[in-house]
């Protein structure tokens, strides 16, 4: 069994001091075995903010896998914004951008989805290179969990509106994920939780607790923003996630009067290995 805590954009800069005070506290009494942050722990990239981030980082005990979200580019100066967007992460943060993390039971791989610019309107969308996913494929024989974490959704989740651009490339990740079995992919940028499958014949559907997953099925798994006042119709939350042999169990954790608390479980199970 592997304990995965799965956080998501904090936005040091927006912060609220006393959430991220319980936040740390409630990491602690979790005891994960690794904890995935999928992106954006600044709000404007500045200095500030990442010391802030990297004090953050240096009272999680556990290991940790952490990416880039698009907050973590700085938009000024812009020779650094075009030329060299990630000096500030790889000073404060990590040097990688690619983490990864294992047992002898799950292996976790970073995706750097984050991008200065792009060929759309929207410069926060996001891109995944096809080396990128060249890279996820080297794990398609790999016998463990495969658990992927990036910034920007590959998929709508509960958003029926469709009001928000997913990441260019995110189809191909998914198609990649799905020729192997057990796979998830963690991710934030749209500040709300949910978990939804989905496979090459049928899509994205809603997961639903007790479901089976069939083999090339692949959960998404988003994650709410854990510590900031950037609420979009849903509280501050955090998962944890349960990785066993027989299945997969989701719980989200919400903050509501004060304390974190367990608000819902989502019990999930290996078929057709």
């Amino acid at each position: 069994m592997t304990v995965v805590a799965h956080i998501s954009d904090i936005h040091f800069g927006r912060e609220v001091p006393e959430i991220v005070t319980a936040l740390l506290a409630d990491l602690a009494a979790a005891s994960p075995d690794v904890v995935v942050i999928s992106g954006d722990l600044t709000q404007l990239g500045s200095h500030g903010e990442f010391t802030a981030a990297r004090a953050f980082l240096d009272r999680i005990a556990a290991p940790y896998v952490v990416v880039p979200g698009n907050h973590d580019i700085a938009a000024f100066p812009l020779w650094e914004l075009f030329f060299a967007p990630f000096t500030r992460w790889r000073r404060y943060i990590t040097q990688g951008l690619a983490p990864e993390w294992s047992n002898a039971a799950v292996l976790v791989k970073g995706v750097n989805s984050a991008r200065p610019f792009g060929p759309y309107l929207n410069w926060s969308r996001g891109r995944i290179a096809p080396a990128q996913i060249a890279a996820v494929a080297t794990a398609e024989r790999d016998p463990r969990v495969l658990v992927v974490t990036a910034h920007h959704p590959v998929a709508y989740g509960d958003d029926t509106g469709h009001d928000y651009d997913l990441v260019t490339r995110g189809d191909a990740l998914l198609a990649t994920l799905a020729k192997r079995s057990r796979s998830l992919i963690l991710l934030g940028h749209r500040h709300r939780s949910h978990a939804s499958l989905w496979s090459p014949a049928a899509g994205e559907r809603t997961a639903a607790t007790g479901a089976a997953m069939a083999r090339d099925d692949v959960l998404i798994v988003h994650a709410g923003t854990a510590t900031s006042d950037r609420l979009r119709g849903q509280v501050n939350s955090w998962n944890l996630i349960t990785l066993a042999g027989e299945g997969v169990e989701i719980e989200m954790r919400q903050y509501a009067s004060g304390s974190w608390a367990t608000a819902s479980r989502l019990e999930l199970f290996w078929s057709g290995l």
